[in-house]
């Protein structure tokens, strides 16, 4: 009986994960310079279009170039029982790469995973956890490129582009906190060498964490943001060890000598260069549902914060010393949310 109980049990917990699993496929389109449309695609196999058991939830990816040539096919190492969250896709035009970025949904740990497609291959990377069995959360990805200089066998000055890729998440585990990922898309992506940081510990900002009493709001939306042409890149997060929300400019060193295991410089290339620019208190985000805080970042390193809650588009600003109050800007037929989005975030780079 007590056998029994437990098979119950456990099927009840399958059934309860499959009603609560999102049924809904996810799509997402690129157009690349050449008229290429890229479309990505997540759901169980059956849903999707492609192949496969129709327990699995799977990434599906497909394009369609100007003459009418498609391709199209599964990324690998994707067909699991775990939906996939929070897909996006870019496209590096310099160096030909696709990427693709999504949270591995589980019920032990949620993993943040990044895919790279150059040519015919897919490179597939898992960012690790640092430690215990996390959850990590609302993740996103920024293309930069950069102009570096370099020396030849012969000396010579040689310059040339990097692509760099940036990727940040929040992650609730032993520690909870903003994470950061770079890749160089100009270099071979070594699935095994991801190197990850914790934000906090760039800025001396680490120590025991803690999450009570904050909303969510405030804390678990790190964002990015490109600080300009030269590749930079700015990342806003919030510390909850001490309840502040920093802005820091990321960048990476530009003048890499020669090529080679005994330049310190070379090897030192993506090892990033973090500065803070601007750090205040922890944003006063009110405590209410929310599917998405994003975050603008202006002139002066300030940051604002928007949300929706359907109704309206709500928003707080950074000026230096203290968050503003909440201002709103209701939608409505003559307001769309994409409107009020185009407002706010003119606003904010203004500021």
């Amino acid at each position: 009986m007590r056998r029994l109980r437990r098979i119950g049990f456990a099927f009840a917990l399958l059934v309860g994960a499959a009603i609560a699993a999102p049924a809904e496929v996810q799509k997402r389109t690129l157009l690349s310079s050449d008229g290429t449309l890229y479309t990505l695609a997540t759901g169980l196999a059956s849903e999707v279009g492609v192949a496969g058991s129709p327990q699995d939830f799977v990434i599906a990816w497909s394009s369609v170039a100007q003459d009418g040539k498609k391709a199209g096919g599964t990324i690998p190492g994707t067909a699991s029982a775990n939906p996939k969250t929070s897909l996006d896709l870019t496209l590096d035009e310099p160096t030909g790469t696709l990427v693709v970025l999504w949270r591995e949904e589980s019920s032990v740990l949620n993993a943040i995973r990044v895919a790279f497609k150059k040519e015919s291959a897919w490179t597939v990377v898992n960012l690790l956890p640092r430690n215990g069995f996390p959850h990590a959360f609302n993740p996103q990805m920024l293309l930069t490129h950069q102009t570096v200089h370099l020396l030849d066998n012969n000396g010579d000055d040689v310059y040339r582009n990097r692509s760099i890729l940036s990727v940040v998440w929040w992650e609730e585990a032993g520690a909870s906190q903003a994470r950061y990922a770079s890749f160089f898309l100009d270099e071979a992506i070594d699935a095994t060498q991801a190197a990850v940081y914790d934000l906090p510990d760039l800025v001396d900002d680490a120590g025991p964490t803690s999450l009570a009493g904050l909303p969510r709001g405030a804390y678990a939306f790190p964002a990015l943001q490109s600080a300009g042409p030269g590749g930079d890149v700015l990342a806003s997060f919030a510390t909850v060890s001490s309840n502040k929300q920093y802005v820091v400019r990321i960048s990476y060193s530009a003048d890499l000598g020669k090529p080679g295991k005994d330049n310190n410089t070379w090897l030192r290339r993506r090892i990033p260069v973090v500065g803070i620019a601007s750090v205040g208190p922890i944003s006063a985000v009110p405590s209410m549902d929310m599917a998405s805080v994003h975050t603008v970042i202006g002139s002066s390193y300030r940051p604002t914060l928007h949300w929706s809650d359907g109704a309206a588009l709500h928003y707080i600003r950074f000026d230096g010393a203290a968050w503003s109050e909440v201002r709103s800007i209701a939608l409505s037929e003559d307001m769309s949310y994409d409107r009020a989005v185009e407002l706010v975030q003119e606003m904010a780079l203004r500021n």
